[in-house]
């Protein structure tokens, strides 16, 4: 197969890979349907990431169907990948802190990634993606982010909330709290990112000047 590979900052190449034919124990095999390029992408070709040894196939926001029935799913499930691969074995994960594990390894950074025809993930971090395209399904990643943000924050209806930030993580934020009922203000330096905010998505409370917010002045901007 082919794998997209940043070989040093600066430098992709197509280089042909063998495939994986099959999956160790409690591991599943998952052709990749779609990636999403993050910002994390961007500065590993920049050679900006201090976690990331060189050469590295990027790609870590995928969803992709399983190629055989694995962890109580049907083989050709479409399913997201969740990119953060524990150990299961650290204090962390002992604790039920796999983000936190000593030896975490995310794909597309610690290990190879999603940008090739097929993988090979631990069947836990596999979920159906029922419902959902293909593309959708592979943005679920770093909308949960935004999810988890708003889950921990115990916003409830009617409080106000600041956004700082009105790219794909702050919008998914920004979404989550409207969800949750709260009135939500948008800060971000780009016009046109706000603008789309209130074409695509129907935010009205929108700030470039970060002193606006920080003066507690939250009316209509």
């Amino acid at each position: 197969m082919i794998a997209d590979t940043c070989v040093e900052p600066g430098r992709f190449e197509l280089r042909e890979v063998t495939a994986p034919q099959t999956a160790p124990d409690g591991w599943a095999l998952v052709d990749i349907s779609a990636v999403g390029i993050c910002g994390t992408d961007y500065h590993i070709f920049a050679g900006k990431h201090p976690f990331l040894e060189y050469p590295r196939v990027i790609g870590h926001e995928l969803s992709g169907r399983l190629v055989d029935a694995a962890g109580g799913l049907q083989a050709g499930t479409l399913v997201v990948i969740n990119p953060y691969i524990a150990c299961g074995n650290c204090r962390a994960c002992k604790r039920g802190k796999p983000n936190c594990c000593a030896a975490i390894g995310v794909l597309g950074v610690h290990r190879d990634g999603g940008l090739c025809a097929r993988v090979e993930v631990p069947v836990g971090n596999v979920y159906p993606a029922d419902g959902l395209s293909e593309i959708q399904a592979a943005m679920v990643e770093f909308l949960a982010i935004g999810a988890h943000a708003v889950a921990r924050s115990g916003i409830r209806p009617g409080d106000r909330v600041p956004v700082i930030d009105a790219g794909p993580i702050g919008l998914g934020t920004a979404i989550f709290a409207r969800l949750e009922g709260a009135e939500v203000h948008l800060l971000d330096l780009s016009a046109r990112r706000l603008e789309m905010a209130r074409e695509k998505f129907g935010f009205d409370r929108l700030y470039k000047d970060a002193r606006t917010v920080l003066t507690g002045d939250l009316s209509d901007g």
